[in-house]
């Protein structure tokens, strides 16, 4: 079975860190694979030493020379126009992955895009329930993503708790845009102020909200952007807290992370969020652009580390449906059917 990965995002964000796990899953379990990328993108250098072909393409227009593939697998909303571009041109079947909770356009081209397509896969049922609100005769499955497994070193662990030593760390990790809601956890972050001095908010990544965001935190000595960082497993394994407040989510990965290294999660009762954090059981879930309601929910946890060392418990023994071997098991037997 020959796979086509088709992935032409620009940057290397969530999904093409997932593309990255699948096709090193798929290596694993006999498939041949290529991958098409833009140029340039981190994703040809981490699959560099795996039986990957690799082309590149700009543009989902170009770089249709013929393949020898038998399904193409589109993981972004451009690669869906390559895929039926494919269709049109040789017949060959694809799949499309869904991540984004955003709504699909209604347009001739779009219907005919995911229409043709053999199957979309969704990253959580609020995906889903978005993609067949425009589309509702297609096939639609819920694949979540998968936990990729960032180490975590026990030295460099210690060295950033001594940088905060005395403080419980409330970290948020991720691109700083307003639909993340980072302007919601220093608004908590200002609410909590005089309740616990000990709290210390940590901001791992960039983004255009970062100018804006520093303007919001002036003043606040318990608010501290560190940028992005390339050991995100140790950040998350330092964290006694991860907040995700998002707006909108598909899924929100990131929670997935933060699970596997023990650290207990907050997040947004928005999209795919729920379908990972369920609320009070391995987690807390709360309303989005709430303050109040996130600087509560921090404060509970702050409060109760007996409380913070179950949900961390729980959402360990929860996770076998994200782990990378089940989400790989998933597209390989959807592969199979379709073919």
């Amino acid at each position: 079975m020959h796979i086509c990965h088709v992935n032409l995002a620009s940057g290397f964000a969530g999904g093409e860190r997932q593309t990255v796990n699948l096709i090193r899953y798929l290596a694993d379990h006999g498939c041949e694979q290529t991958l098409v990328a833009k140029p340039g993108n981190p994703m040809i250098e981490e699959v560099r030493g795996l039986p990957v072909n690799v082309r590149t393409a700009s543009h989902f227009t170009v770089g249709h020379s013929r393949g020898n593939w038998d399904l193409i697998h589109c993981h972004d909303g451009k690669a869906v126009y390559w895929g039926l571009l494919e269709s049109l041109l040789r017949k060959t079947p694809y799949i499309v992955t869904r991540r984004v909770e955003n709504p699909l356009k209604d347009k001739k081209v779009t219907h005919a895009a995911y229409g043709r397509a053999e199957s979309v896969v969704c990253l959580s049922r609020a995906v889903r329930n978005v993609v067949q609100g425009l589309l509702p005769e297609i096939d639609c499955t819920v694949i979540p993503s998968s936990f990729s497994g960032f180490p975590a070193d026990a030295l460099a662990v210690a060295d950033i708790r001594s940088r905060y030593k005395g403080k419980l760390i409330v970290g948020q990790i991720g691109s700083l845009l307003r639909i993340k809601g980072y302007h919601v956890t220093i608004e908590a972050a200002r609410i909590l102020e005089r309740q616990r001095s000990d709290l210390m908010f940590v901001f791992l990544g960039k983004g255009p909200e970062l100018v804006s965001l520093i303007r919001q935190a002036q003043g606040m000595g318990a608010v501290e952007f560190i940028g992005h960082q390339k050991d995100v497993g140790n950040w998350l394994a330092a964290m006694d807290i991860l907040v995700f407040p998002s707006l909108q989510e598909g899924l929100g990965s990131t929670i997935l992370e933060a699970m596997q290294h023990g650290t207990p999660v907050i997040g947004s009762k928005v999209g795919g969020i729920p379908d990972i954090i369920e609320n009070g059981r391995n987690g807390l879930l709360v309303p989005p652009e709430d303050a109040e309601a996130l600087a509560s929910a921090i404060l509970n946890l702050a409060n109760n580390p007996a409380q913070r060392q179950q949900y961390a418990k729980q959402a360990k023994l929860d996770l076998v449906k994200f782990s990378p071997e089940t989400v790989g098991k998933a597209y390989l037997d959807l592969y199979r059917q379709t073919l």
